[in-house]
């Protein structure tokens, strides 16, 4: 093989070379857009039997008599969709997202203000920091169904959101039944390996790393029998197209 042959051979490889570089690329990036598709879905589920619960608490306060609580019960409802649709944005304030929170649980605790309490924590310097919607509210979702309605007794579940240097600390935590041991090491193993452990953890942990990077996500650690505290770390900055 001469000099001229050896010389169009190393191009040929060359350009092979970021032909395959190219396509992996593109595949990556397909493979990133799907999985965007499939959190927005999941992003659009809205649990069914909270709808039911609240429109059957609203029937029930008009047949009490009780047509101010209804109407203020339909205005959370409504306040709830409207941030939750945003315009078609997918990043919000951190006021916002605590707003469509706030929304959800005050409708939760008129439905079981026997057994839950709740508290949330926003510093008003923290109130314009972006982050994906929908990442807050599916916790509070999970600390109501899998933590308090699973003791007996009244539970609180807290929210707050707090300074880490660099970055922003997001925490849900109550003190309801808590995980059993084996299935927090399950979960917790389902979270670091990518794999699908329910709607709201695995896709705020999902969303997490696409939108600010692997150092980024959820945390969680429970006592059974005493609680559960899920830990959400953002950056102050999020990525608006990841």
């Amino acid at each position: 093989m001469d000099n001229q042959e050896k010389k169009q051979h190393f191009e040929e490889v060359e350009q092979m070379k970021e032909q395959i570089k190219q396509l992996r690329a593109e595949l990556k990036q397909e493979k990133k857009l799907r999985r965007q598709d499939q959190l927005r879905l999941l992003q659009a589920q809205v649990n069914p039997h909270f709808l039911y619960n609240i429109l059957d608490a609203v029937i029930w306060l008009v047949e009490a008599g009780r047509q101010q609580d209804a109407v203020e019960m339909l205005a959370h409802l409504s306040k709830f969709f409207r941030i939750s649709l945003s315009k078609g944005k997918d990043i919000i304030t951190l006021k916002e997202e605590m707003e469509y929170t706030g929304s959800y649980m005050e409708m939760q605790q008129r439905c079981y203000h026997d057994i839950m309490d709740y508290e949330i924590t926003l510093p008003k310097e923290l109130e314009e920091i972006c982050l994906p919607k929908f990442t807050i509210q599916p916790l509070a979702e999970n600390a109501l169904y899998h933590g308090v309605k699973q003791k007996r007794g009244k539970s609180k579940i807290r929210i707050v959101c707090q300074r880490q240097e660099e970055d922003i600390l997001i925490i849900v935590q109550d003190d309801g039944i808590g995980i059993e041991p084996h299935k927090l090491k399950e979960l917790k193993e389902a979270l670091e390996n990518g794999k699908r452990v329910g709607f709201g953890m695995a896709a705020v942990h999902e969303r997490m790393k696409l939108y600010y990077g692997k150092g980024y996500g959820v945390k969680i650690h429970s006592d059974y029998g005493k609680g559960t505290r899920v830990e959400v770390r953002i950056a102050k900055n999020v990525r608006q197209n990841p």
